[in-house]
C-alpha cells in the first residue's frame, strides 16, 4: 500500500495546515524509520512496531542542531510562521530531551518571532512522565489525539505499545490546565464514528472538558486497508452533536 516518505530532516514546510495556518513543523524523529508508541491503523507514513518508550533507540537529532536549524529558518523566513509545530515521524514527546528542546524553541520564538505561537501535534500517550507533562504546560496550543472513548476501541486504531494504557492516557489529559483534543474520525471495518465508540468517545470528552475538540478525517493514505473516510457532511454532522452534547467547541477540518 502506498504511503507518504518520512521527513527527511529536522524542519518541513512551512505548509499550510487546515487547523494552524503557515506552519513550520519540527521533526523530532529520526529521518531514517518511524518511531512511535502507537501504531495507528490509518498512520500516513505506513505501519510500525509500536515502542513504549525511547529506550536504545538511535538516530535523534541533537539539541543544538534542532536550535540551530529553527533560528535560521526563522531568519530565513522573509514573514514568520503563523506555528512552530512538534510533528514529524511518530510521536514527538519520545525524543530523550523533548523537554530541554522545547524550553529552548521558546526562548528562541521570544527573540525572533514573538507572534509566532508554539504547538505540538502529540497522541498523549506519554503525557504522564512528569518532565513531558511540563513541557507540554509551556506550549502554547498543545494539542493532544484522543480518537478513542474507551480502551477496546483504542486497542483497534490506535494498536499502542505495551504498557500504554487507555487509562493512563485520559488520567494525563485530565491533569493539563490547557487541554486541545485532536481526534482522528474514520469509518469502515474499524471506526469511531457511530455506535459505542461513538458515545464513548463522547462522554470522556465531556469528562475532560478540553477548551476545544478539532476532528479530521484521513486525507491522506492510510497504514491499512480498510479504513475509510468519513464525508464532510457526517463529520460536520458529528461536530454539531459533539458541541451541543458537552458543551464543547468542537470544529471539523
Amino acid at each position: 500500500m502506498s504511503v507518504l516518505e518520512l521527513q527527511r530532516d529536522v524542519l518541513y514546510g512551512p505548509v499550510n495546515s487546515r487547523r494552524l495556518g503557515r506552519s513550520l513543523g519540527i521533526n523530532l524523529l529520526p529521518a531514517s524509520r518511524k518511531i512511535c508508541t502507537f501504531d495507528c491503523i490509518y498512520c500516513q507514513y505506513g505501519s510500525a512496531e509500536a515502542v513504549s518508550g525511547a529506550g536504545k533507540q538511535t538516530g535523534f537529532p541533537p539539541v543544538d542542531t534542532v536550535l540551530v536549524k529553527v533560528h535560521e529558518a526563522i531568519k530565513t523566513l522573509q514573514t514568520p510562521p503563523d506555528y512552530l509545530t512538534f510533528s514529524g515521524n511518530g510521536e514527538p514527546t519520545l525524543h530523550p530531551e523533548f523537554p530541554q528542546i522545547v524550553a529552548g524553541v521558546i526562548r528562541l520564538r521570544d527573540r525572533a518571532c514573538p507572534g509566532t505561537r508554539v504547538a505540538v501535534l502529540s497522541n498523549s500517550s506519554r503525557i504522564h512522565h512528569p518532565e513531558i507533562k511540563k513541557a507540554l504546560e509551556q506550549l502554547d496550543d498543545p494539542i493532544m489525539k484522543l480518537d478513542a472513548g474507551d480502551p477496546v476501541t483504542l486497542g483497534q486504531i490506535s494498536r499502542p505499545a505495551p504498557g500504554v494504557t487507555f487509562e493512563k492516557i485520559v488520567e494525563g489529559l485530565a491533569s493539563l490546565p490547557r487541554l486541545i483534543i485532536q481526534s482522528m474520525i474514520v469509518s469502515g471495518e474499524i471506526q469511531n464514528l457511530e455506535g459505542e465508540p461513538r458515545e464513548a468517545w463522547l462522554t470522556t470528552l465531556a469528562r475532560l472538558s478540553p477548551e476545544e475538540v478539532q476532528i479530521y478525517t484521513a486525507e491522506r493514505p492510510v497504514a491499512e486497508s480498510g479504513v475509510e473516510r468519513v464525508p464532510k457532511e457526517a463529520l460536520e454532522s458529528l461536530a454539531c452533536r459533539a458541541s451541543e452534547r458537552t458543551g464543547i467547541p468542537v470544529r471539523a477540518y
